[in-house]
């Protein structure tokens, strides 16, 4: 992932969009909870939608929601699937569990630009994920927005998300 300086330098009006709704969401606090997310007030981004759970003791990463496009590009629908459990061939350039890692540790947003690898062509997308906590102060859920368009060629070459071993 090329980091990006904020979410306004991706150019992503529905990333824009996430992050205000974080933003409100948040208050005066850290970061949201999970139950301040209301899929009914962002029902429009739900299809490029990604929340996870974060285990601790160890920690794990456990997708919660993928949403209809984000399984769709995956070629796999890895809801109810944990991140360890999964190869990701289509990411050529993320570490999605080193993002986690430092989302929890530094309870903050991380953003950027990463590569979808697909049998003939990488394309760019951009993507944000924010930290939500449920008693303020520990990172237990976030909730992310991938932007990606694929074109229906590329949909024909992707490389899917499979179990890993």
């Amino acid at each position: 992932m090329i980091r990006a300086a904020s979410i306004a330098d991706l150019g992503s009006e529905p990333l824009l969009r996430l992050e205000a709704y974080w933003l409100t969401k948040r208050g005066t606090r850290a970061m949201p909870s999970r139950a301040d997310i209301d899929p009914a007030e962002i029902k429009d981004l739900l299809p490029q939608i990604i929340m996870a759970r974060i285990e601790h003791d160890p920690q794990r990463v456990k997708y919660s929601i993928v949403g209809t496009a984000c399984a769709r590009s995956a070629g796999f629908d890895y809801t109810g699937r944990y991140l360890d459990e999964l190869l990701f061939e289509s990411e050529s350039d993320t570490d999605w569990l080193k993002i986690y890692d430092e989302i929890v540790s530094e309870r903050k947003p991380v953003a950027g630009t990463c590569r979808f690898k697909t049998a003939d062509v990488e394309v760019p997308y951009r993507v944000a994920v924010f930290p939500l906590s449920n008693d303020g102060a520990r990172v237990d859920h976030t909730i992310a927005y991938e932007h990606l368009t694929l074109s229906l060629t590329e949909m024909d070459h992707v490389l899917p998300v499979r179990p890993a071993g």
